[in-house]
């Protein structure tokens, strides 16, 4: 963002008293804040151990608005004529400077999708990289730099009032921009709970014998006591709470080095001691919240998306065999005073027969890695008796020391329903819509299966028989298309009825059928056809007014044979025995010859 675009926006936005307030105090605080801690400096070079200026500038840049960002200018002017020997041109620079820097990295953080509730550990993290540790980093190199150009600091000493700087500038936004940023009264209440005050009173209570009085002469080993306070807090609560006691107990942590008081006045560097400890332990607690935070709201969210789908959540320990299953899973099924923990046998009794063995090896087969996952259909028994169709999903969830798989977990959803309909959709798509029998591409289907049979073994030969009914055109023109529709249906009744359960009969389209059938020989089928078409003979029908009519059909037959290299071969050979019989009159069965073929 350029300085004259900077400008441009601050005068364009929206002039409002809300406006005007939070200007003025964005730049009250800034200066106040600074003064604080230009009072508190105790470092080389007369830097401050903490700088809060730099920390409420970020938060309350990214809560109001980047428009706001002269108010930094003018705040850190007032600040620096105030209490240094800078001149003006000097002041307006760092304070320039400064705010310059400030507002780039808020936007930089704002460029990434950054979300200031933080209620994300990607969103902690750009945090850290961007406002913590990269906008202290240049602001240090920029204000070290003016001094040593202006004679205040020796060049020599760049890199420990850097540093010193540095540590100052991670401090406030650690501290107090991040507590001001996610401030929000709601989420601080939890604070106020009784465990919670419990637990910050006797944090506060460690906190003040190490930092300031150490009475009891046991400070060093108290040092984790207040850690173990604060991590309760911060996996307990929120980042809101969290923050807030961070930044009650880092301002005892500062006032102690001010006081040169605690155990860490006994150090060789008091104030590095004090820091570490403080900005340690600071940062690991708002991660912790944070991470902690997301993974109860990822838990919420999961919990109440597997209530409003219902489904089954199943656990087994490899070991021991030891199931653990949700109320869900078992509410689908109708069991509901069932056992959640159960030995693995006692359960597989609700599994259908047929499905156990396949589920074991499914099982095996994934854990062994010869299956990337764990997915099949099994057949739960429901208490009413009936089997329903469970998708059953899973994956290993946990390991030991040698990687061997310890654990799996999974869902278990009910897709009888779907299983229902998928099944209807199929055979929608395979039956013939009128006559209720096989259509076309089911047929097809069939054949390419039976060739491929008979391929591999000559014994499960097989014959087709094209069926045309004779004249059926006529009919249509006479009667009308629904006494067509009648007779196709009457046939097909007929044909289904006659036939045994291993033979396979389509309608190919129009007044065309055919039948797969398995035969001892050329005179079976023979016959089989000659007893179809006498059959069909006696088949009467009634139209309205119309005097009764009969119908006939025409057959051609052909069978597998050496010579025959494809299905569509053979299929073609009984369409030209189909030919011949309409040829020679119809009302007949032919079954084809290689005169047929020549013909």
């Amino acid at each position: 963002m350029s300085f004259q675009l900077a400008v441009r926006r601050f005068l364009q936005a929206p002039s409002s008293v809300i406006q005007i307030n939070h200007f003025v105090v964005l730049a009250l605080s800034y200066a106040m804040l600074g003064y604080v801690g230009i009072q508190l400096a105790n470092l080389s070079y007369g830097i401050s151990l903490i700088w809060p200026p730099i920390g409420v500038a970020i938060a309350l840049l990214l809560r109001w608005g980047l428009y706001l960002w002269p108010a930094i200018v003018i705040g850190g002017l007032g600040l620096q004529l105030l209490v240094s020997d800078f001149s003006l041109l000097q002041a307006f620079t760092l304070a320039l400077g400064s705010a310059l820097i400030i507002v780039l990295h808020c936007a930089w953080l704002q460029k990434t999708g950054f979300d200031r509730r933080l209620e994300q550990v990607a969103d902690m993290l750009r945090f850290v990289a961007i406002a913590i540790i990269s906008c202290s980093a240049v602001l240090a190199l920029f204000g070290i730099s003016l001094l040593i150009w202006i004679g205040r600091v020796p060049a020599a000493d760049l890199v420990t009032a850097w540093s010193s700087w540095f540590l100052g500038d991670v401090t406030g936004v650690l501290i107090f921009g991040l507590a001001l940023l996610i401030f929000e009264r709601q989420k601080l209440a939890v604070l106020f709970q009784p465990k919670n005050l419990l637990a910050l009173g006797l944090m506060l209570l460690l906190s003040a014998e190490i930092f300031i009085f150490n009475q009891t002469g046991l400070g060093v080993a108290l040092t984790l006591l207040p850690m173990i306070c604060l991590l309760w807090i911060a996996m307990r609560t929120n980042l809101v709470v969290t923050s807030w006691v961070v930044l009650c107990f880092s301002s005892l942590a500062i006032y102690s080095v001010y006081l040169n008081a605690g155990i860490f006045a006994t150090l060789a560097n008091p104030t590095m001691g004090t820091w570490l400890y403080m900005a340690s332990l600071g940062l690991v607690s708002l991660i912790l919240s944070v991470s902690a935070a997301e993974a109860r709201l990822n838990a919420e969210l999961m919990r109440h998306a597997i209530a409003a789908t219902k489904t089954g959540i199943w656990d087994l320990r490899l070991d021991d065999k030891m199931l653990f299953l949700n109320a869900h899973l078992l509410q689908n099924l109708g069991h509901g005073a069932y056992p959640r923990k159960q030995p693995l046998p006692e359960f597989n009794s609700l599994i259908y027969v047929d499905d156990r063995v396949r589920l074991q090896q499914e099982v095996q087969a994934y854990l062994l890695g010869e299956k990337p996952q764990l997915k099949l259909i099994v057949r739960l028994q429901h208490q009413d008796g009936s089997w329903r169709d469970q998708q059953l999903e899973g994956a290993i969830t946990e390991r030991d020391l040698n990687g061997e798989p310890k654990r799996l977990s999974g869902t278990v959803v009910d897709v009888t329903e779907q299983q229902q309909l998928q099944a209807k959709l199929n055979s929608q798509a395979m039956t013939d819509e009128l006559t209720g029998v096989a259509n076309r591409r089911a047929f097809m289907q069939h054949l390419t299966l039976c060739w491929r049979q008979y391929q591999r073994d000559h014994r499960l030969a097989f014959y087709l028989i094209l069926i045309d009914l004779d004249y059926f055109k006529k009919i249509n023109d006479q009667y009308g298309h629904d006494a067509g529709d009648k007779v196709l249906q009457g046939f097909s009744q007929l044909i289904s009825g006659r036939l045994r359960q291993t033979d396979y009969f389509a309608r190919l389209g129009g007044e065309e059928f055919v039948i797969l059938a398995r035969a001892e020989n050329k005179a079976d089928i023979l016959a089989l056809a000659e007893q179809l078409r006498q059959a069909v003979s006696t088949l009467s029908f009634n139209v309205l007014t119309q005097p009764e009519f009969n119908i006939s059909a025409s057959f051609g037959i052909a069978g597998c044979a050496v010579n025959v290299q494809t299905a569509e071969e053979l299929l073609q050979q009984a369409d030209q025995a189909l030919y011949q019989a309409k040829a020679q009159g119809r009302n007949q069965v032919v079954y084809f010859t290689p005169e047929e073929r020549s013909s």
